[in-house]
């Protein structure tokens, strides 16, 4: 939720006076932050919440994949687990600087091709 507000400052901050230099810095920006808030909803879209497994979702069809599979469990460090503790606590510090960084090179590709670099 923090990144729809700075994206939303970083968009403001467009609309200066000088906006062309503001304007490059808000596109990329807004892809950084834009990459990160879509990644964080993906997650919670597949129904791991900050509140656990969504019922009826594909997390709590995959939880119930995994633990037949062994034997009743979810074993800790699995695919299932590590996505749970994304949804319930957000990305670490380094996940988000990589995401942040595909996103604010995508709008700098996507800028190229709109001639705003």
């Amino acid at each position: 939720m923090k990144m729809h507000f700075l994206a939303l400052l970083i968009l403001i901050c467009s609309f200066s006076t000088d906006a062309s230099g503001y304007l490059k810095f808000a596109w990329i920006g807004f892809g950084a932050a834009s990459a990160i808030s879509a990644a964080q909803g993906f997650i919670a879209a597949l129904g791991f919440t900050a509140t656990g497994i969504t019922a009826d979702s594909w997390a709590a069809n995959l939880m119930s994949i995994v633990s037949s599979l062994n034997g009743g469990t979810v074993p800790s460090g699995s695919f299932v687990t590590t996505l749970q503790s994304i949804g319930t606590a957000g990305f670490a510090l380094s996940t988000m600087v990589l995401l942040g960084a595909v996103g604010a090179l995508i709008s700098i590709i996507i800028g190229i091709k709109l001639n705003i670099f």
